[in-house]
């Protein structure tokens, strides 16, 4: 599973109320951009004017190019002027699965499948690994991927995408695409379902 670069700022603000209302449309204009995972926001809890935001990007051009974005373009102007000073500001690798953030208008897509006879659970494993690195988590719109293991031997493959729209689209681009009929060689599907987070 490839890694991916998470950017880490820590600022204050000096007024608060006003900040939170542009963080939230920061945060809208932030996840056109390319490359853009998830992004938490984080507020003192005994100082409403200390911030720290941690950004999620998938790779590190995605984060330096998005931070000149933010930085310089007239529709992050709001954001910037609610800020009184930034005490530190990084970009740090991570070598795990990237963070699956659920924002609201995000889609979903969720599989529910067995593994066929004689196939372990380490050789689905590996494929889908493959599957999401080699494909999934380069196309447009993809958020991030999550296996769970149910009881008696159902696994759900849970995927994030930046609308329901871009969920179908995803689904739909594994037809003829050799990662992904290597996993599905691998699977009994029992359903599969599409959805949005409110």
């Amino acid at each position: 599973m490839q890694g991916y670069c998470l950017e880490v700022v820590a600022y204050e603000v000096e007024d608060p109320a006003r900040a939170d209302h542009e963080r939230r449309l920061a945060l809208d204009k932030a996840r056109a951009l390319p490359g853009f995972l998830a992004w938490t926001q984080l507020t003192g809890t005994g100082d409403a004017a200390r911030r720290v935001d941690l950004v999620a990007w998938k790779s590190e051009d995605a984060a330096l190019s998005a931070a000149r974005e933010v930085g310089e373009a007239a529709e992050f102007a709001g954001f910037r002027a609610t800020i009184s000073g930034v005490a530190s500001m990084g970009h740090y690798a991570a070598n795990q699965p990237s963070p699956v953030g659920l924002l609201a208008g995000d889609g979903l897509e969720i599989g529910r499948f067995r593994l066929k006879p004689g196939v372990t659970e380490a050789q689905m494993r590996a494929a889908h690994a493959q599957m999401v690195e080699r494909h999934l988590s380069r196309q447009p719109g993809w958020r991030g991927q999550r296996l769970l293991r149910l009881d008696h031997g159902v696994f759900l493959d849970l995927a994030v995408a930046d609308s329901r729209e871009r969920a179908i689209a995803i689904c739909e681009s594994w037809t003829n695409t050799a990662d992904c009929e290597a996993f599905l060689a691998l699977i009994e599907a029992e359903s599969m379902e599409f959805g949005e987070v409110v």
